[in-house]
Order: structure tokens, then C-alpha cells, then sequence
């Protein structure tokens, strides 16, 4: 279940180091250079998914072409820890033992009327044997380029082992919106209890009045704002089918307390369970805590209540499209959108999400709560159905991490986000 996140750069103290390097950026020689955006580059190991290798893909460049093969090697240079050290305020980092990387060749080539290298693969081992109190680093810098100069402030980079955490790359769905492309739709029909779980941090609430995390609209959605209430007030809006009318009876869950603020992540829960309760139960959880709850489905419509959920009642242009909703067809399920027959991105949620969730039984208290539950848990637990993490780092696909298959289609590829959950 690893996301795309391997390799991720560090971009604090690049002044420092750049400083502490021997500076010849201003001259138009054409010298060999490393091809990085960062002369430190970190790679996260998912220890509690046990990973024992990883590699790294390391390309070297230079300004223009020249009629020859250019031949670089590199060489491993731990006399350099204590640059590395100082440039980025990280004293206790340790030199990467030999034992953890295996380097068979450390040479590449620039080819004749080219500018960049055959990408030079580093390998990295025994990884679970490290001691991850601490960062290793491994100094690593071209030592000859033949008939050609080096460039000295990209002359070394730095590769920096660290354990990951459960969290490192989420998504920043500003002023975008995704729909599911439906493989497998039987274990999201006709649910008569399930749970529907995300993590969001909000850039802000300036939308018209609704932010919407998932959901359906007039069938069951988790949004903040609406009718009145504050921007950033948490609510879950239902539906319920009324003989002889084409809309739903609506209702609403507002959540008092907690309001949400910006720059700060929530996990947010929402159960529903019909089996148990006559008119059937909602309860919202935020951040482990039930803030809120409703046994009366709909409690204007005394006659009616909420006894199951599809979530794939919404229909495509043409089956496999995105979704048209403005021609009278069903409603379908969104993330970061919800009905509206203006701006399509009106109702998005501006900010960013991760670990969305949908279970196709109403979790406990006591699961919900359980360790690290807010920021991973296994693709092939009991009940769960569908599973975005929104880490997937790159593309327009929320991949779908259960079995089943059910990826999202983002409208476009969605900003990612570099991250560390939970902080440490």
C-alpha cells in the first residue's frame, strides 16, 4: 500500500549549503552538473510496512550538448558529513553504513548531442536494521566528468535515510473535483449501515456557503456550511425517498462544536446504521470525539426515514465520463464537489485531503480511536470498500487502495503536498 513518495527533497538550508560550496554559478562554461531542484535528498522508509530496500535514480546534465560522450563517475564522500551537518542544522545525523547501500557502479554518460545522463540507479539495503533515532546521510559527489568541467555548487548531493511517516504526501484540492469511475459498484449499493471517514486541513471557507469534503448530494453528503450556519460548521445533509416527489426530503446533522480552522487537520468520522434503530442513527466524530448525532432521519417527514444508501446512483454522460447532473439525471459521488448549477468548483473544498474512507459498517468508538487509525489502516480491513489516500504524487488518479478498484478521476491533476502525519 506504499504511495509514491520514496524520494522526497528538502528544501531548508539549500542557501547554506550553496554557500558553503565553492560558487561558479555566474559563469557560462558549460560544466557537468547534478540535475536536482535539491542537493539534499531524503528517502522515507515505511518501516512499519516493512521495507528493506529502495533505490534512487540520480541523472547528472549539463548546459549544451557537445559532439562526444561525456563519461561522470561519482564517488561516495563522507568527509562532507560535517558540511551536510552544519548546512542543515542537523548535528546528530550519522554517515550511512556501507552495509546499507550497494553501489556496483557509480558511473554515468552524457551522450554525444545530449544533455542529460542515462539515469545512474542507487540501491539501498538492510534498511530494517537502522536505527531511526536519527538521520543517515551519504555524501555523494562527482569526482570526473572526461574533457569537461563540474560545476562545484552541483557538484554533491546528499541522500538522507529517515523513517517516514504514515502520512507523507496528501492533496491540495483547491478549486478541483473528483468523481468515481465505478469498476465494481455492488459493495456501495443499497447500505444500510457504513462510514464514511476523511482527513482535511482547510486553506480557507470562502466559497458561497458550502465547502464539500464527499459525498452525494440529497442522498448523503459531509460538508461545512449551509443555511445559514458558519462557513466553517461542520454538517452531514441526507436524503430520504417521498412517495410521489422527484427530490428528497432533506435534513441535517450541524455540528456546534468543534469550528473548523484553517491550517489544521481534522479527522472527521460520519456512521450511519439503520439495522439497530428504527428511524436509523447518525453520528459524527471529529478527531476521535463524537461531537454529534440524529436517531430521526428526517424529522419534518415523520413518515419517512433514512433506511439504506447508494452511493452509485449517479449516472455519466457516457458511462464512463464525468458525470452530468444539470440534465436531470441522478446525483453522483464527489469529493470537493457538490451540486450546483453555476460555477462547478463553487462548492469545493479549498484545502487538502487524505485517507478517505468508506466502510460498509458503522465503526465503534473504540475503532475509530484506535492507534494511528486517523492515518493509515490495512486495504483488506473487514468492511472497508473504498480507499483513497490522495498520496499517489502524481497524475489525475486517486487510485482506490481496496480490491475492489473503485479509483477516483480527478478533474485535473491536483496539487501535492508534502507532509509529515501525525507531526512529530
Amino acid at each position: 500500500m506504499n504511495c509514491r513518495y520514496a524520494i522526497i527533497s528538502l528544501m531548508a538550508g539549500m542557501a547554506a549549503l550553496t554557500a558553503c560550496q565553492n560558487g561558479d554559478e555566474h559563469t557560462f562554461e558549460n560544466k557537468v552538473f547534478i540535475s536536482e531542484d535539491s542537493f539534499a535528498r531524503q528517502l522515507r522508509v515505511q518501516r512499519d510496512e516493512g521495507v528493506t530496500e529502495m533505490s534512487y535514480d540520480l541523472s547528472v546534465g549539463m548546459a549544451s550538448p557537445m559532439d562526444k560522450d561525456i563519461q561522470v563517475t561519482f564517488r561516495t564522500a563522507p568527509e562532507l558529513l560535517a558540511t551536510y551537518q552544519n548546512a542543515y542544522y542537523d548535528a546528530t545525523a550519522q554517515l550511512l553504513p556501507e552495509a546499507n547501500y550497494d553501489f556496483r557502479d557509480l558511473s554515468t554518460v552524457i551522450r554525444a548531442e545530449s544533455v542529460t545522463s542515462e539515469a545512474l540507479t542507487l540501491d539501498f539495503i538492510n534498511l530494517d536494521q537502522l536505527d531511526y533515532s536519527t538521520d543517515y546521510v551519504l555524501p555523494l559527489t562527482i569526482s570526473e566528468a572526461t574533457g569537461v568541467g563540474i560545476l562545484e555548487s552541483a557538484r554533491t548531493i546528499y541522500l538522507v535515510v529517515s523513517e517516514a511517516s504514515l502520512i507523507n504526501v496528501v492533496a491540495d484540492f483547491n478549486d478541483n473535483l473528483a468523481w468515481v469511475d465505478w469498476t465494481n459498484k455492488a459493495p456501495m449499493q443499497n447500505m444500510t449501515e457504513f462510514t464514511l471517514e476523511a482527513l482535511v486541513n482547510a486553506n480557507s471557507f470562502t466559497n458561497e456557503e458550502i465547502s464539500t469534503v464527499m459525498g452525494i448530494e440529497d442522498n448523503f453528503l459531509i460538508r461545512l456550511g449551509d443555511n445559514g450556519h458558519d462557513k466553517n460548521q461542520l454538517n452531514v445533509a441526507y436524503g430520504t425517498p417521498v412517495d410521489g416527489q422527484d427530490i428528497n426530503a432533506r435534513g441535517s446533522v450541524f455540528v456546534e462544536r468543534p469550528l473548523f480552522q484553517t491550517g489544521q487537520w481534522y479527522h472527521i468520522a460520519v456512521t450511519f446504521n439503520a439495522v439497530d434503530y428504527e428511524h436509523g442513527r447518525i453520528e459524527v466524530y471529529v478527531d476521535g470525539a463524537l461531537v454529534a448525532s440524529a436517531d430521526e432521519a428526517v424529522t419534518d417527514k415523520p413518515d419517512t426515514y433514512l433506511t439504506s444508501v447508494d452511493f452509485t446512483t449517479g449516472e455519466s454522460i457516457d458511462g464512463t465520463g464525468r458525470p452530468d447532473e444539470n440534465d436531470g439525471r441522478p446525483r453522483a459521488f464527489w469529493v470537493g464537489f457538490s451540486y450546483s448549477t453555476d460555477d462547478p468548483t463553487a462548492r469545493d473544498f479549498d484545502g487538502m485531503i487524505a485517507e478517505a474512507r468508506i466502510w460498509n459498517r458503522a465503526l465503534t468508538a473504540e475503532e475509530i480511536n484506535a492507534p494511528n487509525h486517523f492515518y493509515k489502516v490495512s486495504p483488506d480491513s473487514e468492511g472497508l470498500v473504498a480507499y483513497w489516500k490522495f498520496c499517489d504524487a502524481t497524475g489525475d488518479v486517486i487510485r482506490d487502495y481496496t480490491s475492489y478498484g473503485n479509483n477516483l478521476q480527478a478533474d485535473h491533476a491536483p496539487t501535492w503536498v508534502e507532509v509529515e502525519l501525525p507531526e512529530k
